[in-house]
């Protein structure tokens, strides 16, 4: 793929008054980013978390540009999960800007310690109806409380849908939706400008997960919950999502994380194949016997710390919705209680 950040980019950057702010992301992808629009009103996308220093990384970051976090005018927030929201209470609290996000957004602001307990008890849940030990569910759950401890509640003032529209002095920003990586994803596109604010439904170096989040209260946009619906559908989700992008006229995208880079449908493509290649690999290692998600997760990832069990299986359900989509891994065994069991289709019939 294309370097992230060639020598034009930067210059791009400015001609826009957009500027990089990469703030603590107090978990495993290290550093998150938010970016100050330089536009009346003045917008910040993204608020970071509540780390040690984010704050005082952002404040730096407003007096680079000569501006206050007191001087904002409007955060705009690409999806719910908290390292891209935690500050955003404490940042409506001091300048008084409107907040906008996708519509199911509001529910889940009002009482986030709520929401954010009932997340980690739907993770739980999860972990154990994929056959995950109970040192992961309970490792899960304490690596997460301490993450969402770094969120809190805001209202949203302006809540959106999809084909929203934001106008501002120089741009109008347009929201596309795209629910895969988390169900509230979405994209700001400035279509005159030929540029995107992505969040993490693309990003550059590190494909997104395909998260199995919680299903959101009720709101326009909202998905909802379905007990039904399993790995395909969401992975297939995903995919079509990707899709949709690739052909945008856009050649400017700002991600969630790592630098701005220039071609989405290179991107999609190079991660879609990731996807096939690594579905691939977990097939190979899976064996001739009946497997659970949680205990392949485990065996590819033996080390890994408890407080990632529910990415990992998550990774591991994006992969076997690759693999059931194209006919080559069943379901075997899905009690109502757990654990599911999966075989690849030609062992299985043997």
């Amino acid at each position: 793929m294309a370097a992230p950040d060639d020598d034009a980019i930067p210059d791009r950057l400015r001609e826009l008054g957009i500027h990089r702010v990469s703030l603590p992301a107090a978990n495993e992808m290290g550093r998150v980013n938010a970016w100050i629009v330089d536009d009346d009103p003045l917008v910040l996308v993204d608020a970071g978390i509540g780390d040690d220093g984010a704050i005082d990384a952002l404040e730096a970051a407003f007096r680079a540009v000569g501006r206050r976090v007191e001087d904002l005018g409007l955060l705009l927030l690409t999806h719910q999960h908290t390292d891209h929201l935690g500050l955003a209470g404490e940042i409506v609290r001091r300048s008084g800007a409107e907040l906008a996000g996708l519509a199911p957004l509001g529910p889940y602001l009002a009482d986030f310690p709520a929401e954010a307990a009932a997340d980690r008890a739907y993770m739980a849940e999860l972990l154990r109806r994929h056959g995950a030990d109970e040192a992961a569910v309970s490792g899960n759950e304490e690596g997460w409380a301490r993450f969402h401890a770094a969120g809190g509640s805001a209202r949203v003032t302006v809540p959106l849908v999809a084909g929203s529209t934001i106008a501002l002095r120089d741009r109008t920003l347009e929201l596309l939706h795209r629910p895969g990586h988390s169900e509230t994803d979405v994209l700001f596109v400035d279509a005159a400008a030929r540029a995107m604010f992505g969040g993490d439904h693309l990003l550059r170096a590190t494909p997104s997960v395909s998260m199995r989040d919680r299903p959101l209260p009720a709101g326009d946009g909202a998905r909802a919950p379905d007990p039904s619906e399993d790995d395909v559908a969401v992975t297939i989700r995903y995919r079509e999502s990707l899709r949709a992008t690739a052909p945008l006229p856009v050649d400017l995208v700002l991600p969630g994380h790592g630098g701005a880079f220039r071609d989405p449908a290179e991107v999609v493509e190079h991660h879609l194949a990731k996807q096939d290649r690594d579905a691939a690999g977990l097939l190979a290692r899976a064996g001739d016997a009946p497997f659970t998600a949680g205990g392949l997760a485990a065996s590819v990832w033996p080390q890994a710390p408890a407080s990632l069990a529910h990415v990992l299986l998550s990774t591991v359900l994006g992969s076997l919705g690759v693999l059931r989509a194209a006919g080559q891994v069943e379901v075997v065994d899905a009690p109502a209680g757990g654990p599911v069991r999966f075989s690849a289709r030609a062992r299985a019939r043997g």
